[in-house]
């Protein structure tokens, strides 16, 4: 049984666990999943991202063995592990980018999703990209394979959102940029905020964003529950209904 003490509720958080108290098989899936997610190899064309991916990998490493070590946990020693140095379940030795890369591969869609904003101002779809579209996309774009559509949140693309076929980057307001695979997708709900509420039935949404203007805010959550980004005023609610849609689809065909 998985202990239930402060320290370790804290490390169930650190691996993504954030809530009741998990069994070991529990925490050995938390920690593969954490260690997929956060390894600084994934990160390589992240500049601004490979330093926070370092070391929430080496906050999962401590977590994994401390409560291995507390619990007394069977299985092998963590990635890396800084006192053993022993490599992950599930990870490659000779080259831990390598499985990663050939997971992602596995995990990619046989076919290319589709995205239509209609003609909505600030939204470029692939591959009729700008070349300042297409510059923002090559620094960010990674290993997220091919680039769908880049929505403008900010003027001038000081801020934005873009799809890709593995998952999505957003740059926000404080110029900080957000990694999530669609596989580590959780719950996307448009929210009403006049109403404080998240929206019934999807065809009623439908109807009632005929010609509105940032009445609803769209928030993206990850697996763990918490919130990737919320996108609120910065576009049109037409706009936010064709990134629901295309999140839940990504969301269907990449999760069991």
């Amino acid at each position: 049984m998985s202990c239930d003490c402060g320290k370790c509720r804290e490390h169930y958080r650190t691996l993504g666990i954030g809530y009741g108290i998990p069994t070991e098989a529990e925490i050995e899936a938390a920690y593969r999943e954490a260690v997929k997610q956060w390894h600084p190899d994934l990160y390589e064309n992240f500049a601004s991202l490979r330093a926070d991916a370092e070391e929430r990998f080496k906050q999962i490493q401590v977590a994994y063995r401390e409560l291995k070590e507390h619990n007394s946990i069977e299985g092998e020693a963590p990635a890396q592990s800084i006192r053993t140095g022993s490599p992950a379940p599930g990870v490659r030795t000779d080259s831990p980018a390598q499985g990663l890369r050939e997971e992602v591969v596995r995990e990619a869609p046989k076919e290319t999703p589709t995205i239509s904003f209609g003609g909505a101002r600030g939204c470029l779809v692939g591959p009729k990209f700008t070349p300042e579209a297409e510059e923002i996309i090559s620094r960010y774009l990674g290993k997220l394979g091919t680039p769908l559509a880049i929505v403008d949140l900010g003027g001038n693309f000081a801020q934005f959102i873009l799809l890709a076929q593995l998952g999505i980057v957003v740059r926000d307001g404080r110029n900080i940029v957000s990694l999530l695979w669609y596989k580590d997708l959780g719950e996307i709900n448009l929210i009403d905020r006049q109403r404080q509420g998240k929206l019934g039935m999807w065809q009623s949404f439908v109807g009632s964003v005929s010609g509105s203007q940032g009445k609803f805010a769209l928030d993206i959550c990850r697996n763990n529950g918490m919130l990737f980004y919320s996108i609120s005023g910065q576009v049109d609610d037409g706009v936010k209904t064709v990134i629901y849609e295309f999140l839940q689809n990504r969301k269907r065909q990449t999760q069991p």
